[in-house]
């Protein structure tokens, strides 16, 4: 353990995180990048997933990973609470709220500390998912949440939206803490060349996604606007990011007649390189948690373009301080946003924006859930 951490009143020793699966999405990247901050400070760490594989080992590095060997979620409570009676964490940490449930659960009568981390709206999460799961899962969350002693959303938006699902006693157990979104390298990653041949080559400006290619990011909606660009042909757009929608995507792209305009680059490594050559940066989602890929590319000086959705951006923005915001759902007002950008990209607000960024970062989330895991073990008032 560092000096850092040994040195503290209450020092937390060890976290165990837990997650169905260790995967490039938003909430799971988050809770990996949290380890990885946690364990810079000193703190022993492990992350539980049901089943571990070589994918997952690969994307864990060197934060120790645990399969819990489970297929069914019914099994996963009772392995969950064996393992923390067996390694004794002073904090458990969960991410989504089906996965909280069974966290709250596993974690009753070992005396482990319990916080549950909430990414996304539940007004917007029905959207996307209308199955009667979905609905007896935020049926069970106000009994459940009940027996954490914290639960977290990633921005007010998100807090507010929670609140409204749980008691009021439940309700001053809620606090906000930002996603850990910089690492300690991203400036170095930001340097680095891309890996794409040709991605800016011919020196036409790149409007920028990075995203998995899903419903709720809404590429279709990006697309349809980047057509309706008075100057399509002198641009480019490149979206990065795999997902279930890319056959859709690609055929869209076809229909339009974009195929030598419009690229999907697939998943890459080191979304900053790109971010960093970006003319603008296009988010065109329908609903965000939080928003990460604003802010790394705030960071690398990208101007901002993104859809005003319900909870995110527009915090993350500032109110549309750092960036420009458009509703949902407009192709025409996220067109003209973009073009705006590209011709009129204000030095200042860049500046501004940059400067904006720098405070989500890894070192800074972590710091805050320390002093609320501090809180917790020191027995004092851990409400928001």
């Amino acid at each position: 353990m560092s000096a850092v951490a040994a040195g503290r009143a209450g020092a937390v020793r060890s976290v165990l995180l837990y997650l169905p699966q260790l995967k490039l999405g938003g909430a799971e990247i988050s809770i990996l990048r949290l380890a990885q901050g946690l364990q810079a400070r000193g703190v022993a760490v492990a992350l539980a997933v049901h089943r571990a594989d070589p994918a997952s080992r690969a994307l864990a590095g060197d934060i120790e990973l645990l399969s819990l060997d489970a297929d069914r979620t019914l099994a996963v409570p009772r392995r969950l609470a064996q393992l923390l009676r067996q390694r004794r964490p002073d904090v458990l940490v969960s991410a989504l709220t089906h996965s909280n449930i069974v966290a709250a659960l596993a974690a009753r009568g070992t005396g482990v500390r319990t916080v549950l981390t909430e990414h996304a709206p539940i007004a917007s999460m029905r959207r996307l998912d209308r199955s009667r799961r979905y609905r007896a899962t935020v049926a069970l969350m106000p009994w459940a949440y009940r027996c954490a002693d914290a639960i977290v959303a990633v921005s007010e938006g998100v807090r507010e939206d929670i609140a409204a699902h749980l008691h009021p006693r439940q309700r001053r157990r809620l606090h906000v803490i930002a996603n850990p979104v910089l690492a300690q390298d991203w400036r170095e990653r930001a340097e680095a060349p891309v890996a794409e041949d040709g991605y800016g080559a011919d020196g036409a400006p790149v409007i920028l996604s990075v995203g998995r290619l899903s419903e709720e990011k809404n590429f279709a909606g990006l697309i349809r606007a980047f057509a309706r660009l008075r100057t399509p042909m002198r641009l480019r757009l490149a979206i990065v990011g795999e997902g279930p929608q890319r056959a859709a995507l690609q055929a869209l792209i076809d229909e339009l007649g974009l195929g030598r305009v419009v690229r999907l680059l697939g998943q890459r490594d080191n979304p900053y390189a790109y971010m960093r050559r970006a003319r603008v940066f296009a988010l065109a989602s329908q609903f965000e948690g939080f928003g990460n890929v604003l802010v790394e590319a705030m960071a690398c000086g990208a101007p901002v373009v993104s859809t005003d959705c319900p909870v995110g951006p527009r915090e993350v923005l500032a109110g549309g301080r750092y960036g420009l915001l458009v509703p949902p759902d407009d192709p025409g007002a996220l067109a003209e946003a973009i073009e705006r950008q590209v011709r009129h990209a204000d030095p200042q607000v860049l500046a501004a924006a940059r400067e904006h960024a720098l405070q989500f970062t890894v070192e800074r989330s972590a710091e805050r859930y320390l002093q609320l895991f501090e809180r917790l073990l020191d027995g004092g008032d851990a409400r928001g």
